[in-house]
């Protein structure tokens, strides 16, 4: 005699060994109601148990708070945050450059300063004591240091100091008279260097200098305190109008040569900030300053002695002279150039901008690689929970074709042995097992469709996604009664079609439906499905309610973030699957507009509607 057809030993994959067996019975399918208690199945994809505690050690969870897709920010934020980002960093850098272009400024004029005391310090317009005080605690002050390079009016290179030049001598100041050539060279290297970034100080303190008359004769040369021909005249010199630097050396020449020979110079004031004027008239000659006879000599003239008073006889020769030639003009130049360089910290700072820009790139590039290695490990991730997932997926169907299989094979041998009244009924004992087994062939060919459009591109086809609701809820009824009795209560209202694939779309109702369980286990719960059409939007509404132990707030931003899950065995891809397939797959968008420990959660879908079909 046969037995009644029962549901065989299932040998489902270890987790599913671990936590429940899928049992049937030989009764017939009923009807699916809109409103019935069902028992809670393993669904596929399903990775997160609402209100446990987060799998994971603190600090692992501690580093993914860190990671900005933690947040929970919608990409036009993170574009905004980005933009932002880049806004502060250039404005940090503006602000930047002005402060250290309001710095070099200050240190520009505080090096001005300087230039303007080291002119007035070679000058002879301070006493000794003065000026060696302004060199020792002020010029060659180590926090104050800049380089300084002193030409005078010819520039010619005369004094130079300060970091970047030559070596110094024991006055931290170097001559050019026992300068090498090379040595002058790399100071004028230096020098026009400077120039390029700060004006020269002109420093001219005395208003007189002294001159030196040299007369042979009718030929006679006016040196100035450096030994430099000023002006000059005779039958035996060049002509006076041509100042060239030539004529100049060979009238110097030959004043040096009448000293030489014993002849004794006249020495008088001139002005420096007024060009003066000379006559001559054989042996004679005299110098005026606008007009003013100063200085005179010759063997028809009274001797010169600079007391002030005027010669009426050289006033007259320079009166009757200066109406018939044109005098030579000339013009002592005593005036020196200060050329100086930036202070040692103005040219540290100035690279400040370089090392801000440098350090920020670096921090750009440890990011860039820290992103792309985190990006990895969550590839690696989702990798090895895709395999996870596929595995348990297939457990369960796998397990139940074993069980029906050797089912199977006690009615074929009853087949056998059994007596022709008993035959009949075995018969039908196989045709049910064969029918169940068709429906699992069904589910293994449903979960591998799933699987293979992840990743592609899926075909959406108008459709009333009630009929996916009402299928996903009723493969829920008949499942085993581990996690307690649920009741599904739907209030579907009528919706235009959508476009849609239905086995993805199934795919998110199971998630969510076993998410809802999750939170519901060990107790009684209600889960309530609703749909409407926002006729503003264009947009259908579903909405999936539960009254389980809800989401901690800390962890909302989260849950649909790629590895997150809260199950001890969670691969946190459930619910990441669910918002692609809603938001890249089919346009959509599903977030948690309620949830409240103890009082349940509610997750919202909305789909672009086909309002022709209204």
């Amino acid at each position: 005699m046969t037995t009644p057809l029962s549901r065989p030993p299932e040998r489902s994959s270890e987790d599913a060994v671990r936590r429940r067996r899928r049992r049937r019975t030989d009764d017939p399918v009923e009807p699916r109601p809109t409103s019935d208690r069902v028992t809670t199945p393993t669904v596929p994809g399903n990775d997160r148990q609402t209100g446990e505690r987060p799998a994971g050690s603190r600090r692992a969870r501690g580093w993914r708070v860190l990671a900005p897709t933690a947040w929970g920010l919608s990409p036009t934020f993170r574009v905004f945050l980005f933009l932002g980002g880049v806004l502060g960093v250039m404005a940090f850098l503006l602000y930047n450059e002005y402060v250290i272009q309001q710095f070099r400024d200050q240190e520009r004029v505080r090096a001005n300063l300087y230039a303007n005391l080291y002119g007035l310090a070679i000058s002879d317009a301070l006493p000794s004591e003065v000026s060696g005080d302004i060199f020792e605690k002020i010029i060659h002050n180590k926090k104050n240091s800049f380089p300084v390079v002193v030409t005078d009016h010819r520039g010619r290179v005369t004094l130079w100091g300060g970091p970047g030049l030559p070596p110094q001598d024991a006055t931290n100041v170097s001559r050019s008279a026992a300068a090498s050539p090379a040595t002058l060279a790399a100071v004028r290297v230096v020098m026009d260097a400077m120039d390029d970034v700060n004006e020269p100080v002109v420093a001219s303190w005395n208003t007189e200098a002294i001159v030196r008359v040299y007369q042979d004769a009718q030929d006679l040369v006016v040196l100035d305190p450096e030994g430099y021909a000023v002006a000059w005249g005779g039958p035996h010199l060049p002509a006076s109008v041509d100042t060239s630097e030539a004529n100049r050396q060979e009238a110097a020449k030959a004043a040096r040569a009448w000293q030489a020979d014993g002849v004794r110079p006249l020495l008088f004031h001139v002005s420096t900030d007024s060009v003066n004027h000379l006559i001559r008239a054989g042996a004679d000659f005299a110098v005026s300053r606008t007009g003013r006879v100063i200085a005179w000599g010759g063997p028809s003239l009274p001797p010169f002695r600079e007391s002030g008073q005027i010669s009426p006889e050289a006033q007259a020769l320079y009166d009757r002279v200066a109406a018939s030639t044109e005098p030579i003009t000339f013009r002592v130049h005593n005036e020196l150039k200060i050329h100086y360089g930036d202070t040692e910290w103005l040219s540290r700072i100035s690279l400040a901008p370089f090392i801000t820009v440098g350090v920020l790139l670096l921090f750009v590039l440890i990011g860039w690689v820290g992103s792309r290695n985190i990006r990895r490990s969550e590839q690696r991730s989702i990798w090895v929970g895709m395999a996870k997932e596929t595995a348990h997926q297939l457990g369960t169907p796998l397990s139940s074709l074993s069980g029906w299989l050797e089912l199977m094979s006690g009615r074929v041998h009853d087949l056998v042995t059994a007596t022709e009244d008993m035959r009949h009924e075995a018969g039908q004992s196989v045709d049910q097992v064969v029918g169940e087994m068709q429906q699992d062939m069904g589910r293994l060919n449903q979960i591998a469709s799933r699987f293979s459009q992840i990743g592609s591109v899926p075909e959406l086809k108008p459709a009333d996604v009630r009929d996916v609701i009402n299928d996903t809820v009723g493969y829920f009824k008949g499942r085993g009664p581990q996690f307690g009795r649920h009741e599904f209560v739907l209030d579907l209202q009528a919706i235009p079609a959508v476009p849609l694939n239905a086995e993805l779309m199934g795919w998110v109702f199971e998630n969510l439906f076993k998410n809802a369980m999750d939170a519901m286990v060990q107790q009684e719960g209600c889960i309530r499905i609703g749909t409407s059409f926002d006729e503003e939007r264009h947009r259908v509404r579903i909405l999936i309610e539960d009254n389980g132990r809800g989401i901690n707030a800390e962890n909302l931003a989260r849950v649909f973030q790629p590895g997150f899950s809260t199950k001890k065995r969670g691969w946190g891809l459930g619910l990441a699957f669910v918002r692609r397939i809603v938001e890249e797959y089919h346009g959509g968008h599903i977030h948690i507009p309620r949830s409240e420990q103890g009082a349940g959660t509610t997750f919202e879908i909305n789909l672009p509607a086909r309002t022709e079909n209204v």
